[in-house]
């Protein structure tokens, strides 16, 4: 929906400087149209210099450990490094976790934009039945990453714990983790497609 004062601006800007503002009646309203969206380019890290949960510890040897350090450096490696952040879904109620481990580094996109979209036609004869608005999300015409790590893998629960402590010195000897692969991300992606966000009563 376009409001009056918006109109009215954008009148204002096409008349001569020497115009006085005049408002628009309902009828010289209702007959204009326009498209609203919003088109965003940002930069933002994600725990580039580690996590706020646990602190680097002076060795990487889990043993040595206290509640709250963890290091993040790979297996075997003489110096420890800060983690990241820690994403976890669990699908079913009972079941195990997926976990997105050790996420940093910064990202940078250009060109994500924002929209409203009536859907009114396609999508195999369907769109015509639900014609609804539903917001549409560009995707970036560019995603730059730098230093971007990350780690995927399944967890017996959500939360990280260090099973080399005891449980006296808050370790958990039961928990499990299993990473699948790990990734690091330099550099940039094209990307192309928008995504449809469809509202659900």
């Amino acid at each position: 929906m376009i409001s009056k004062a918006w109109v009215i601006s954008g009148v204002l800007l096409a008349m001569p400087a020497f115009a006085e503002m005049q408002a628009l009646d309902d009828d010289t309203l209702s007959s204009m149209n326009g498209q609203g969206g919003v088109y965003l380019s940002g930069e933002f890290s994600i725990n580039k210099d580690g996590g706020v949960l646990w602190s680097k510890p002076a060795s990487n040897n889990p043993s040595t450990w206290t509640a709250s350090q963890r290091s993040c450096a790979t297996a075997g490696a003489t110096t420890p490094e800060n983690c990241g952040m820690r994403v976890a879904i669990r699908s079913e109620a009972d079941g195990g976790w997926y976990v997105l481990d050790n996420l940093k580094g910064v990202f940078s996109f250009e060109g994500l934009t924002l929209r409203t979209r009536t859907i009114n036609s396609g999508f195999g004869g369907d769109g015509a039945a639900f014609n609804q608005d539903v917001l549409e999300f560009g995707l970036p015409n560019e995603v730059k990453f730098k230093d971007g790590s990350f780690a995927f893998g399944v967890a017996n629960q959500g939360g990280w714990q260090n099973k080399s402590l005891s449980a006296a010195n808050g370790g958990n000897p039961a928990y499990q983790q299993t990473n699948i692969f790990s990734a690091k991300i330099d550099g940039t992606i094209r990307m192309q497609g928008n995504v449809l966000v469809f509202p659900q009563n």
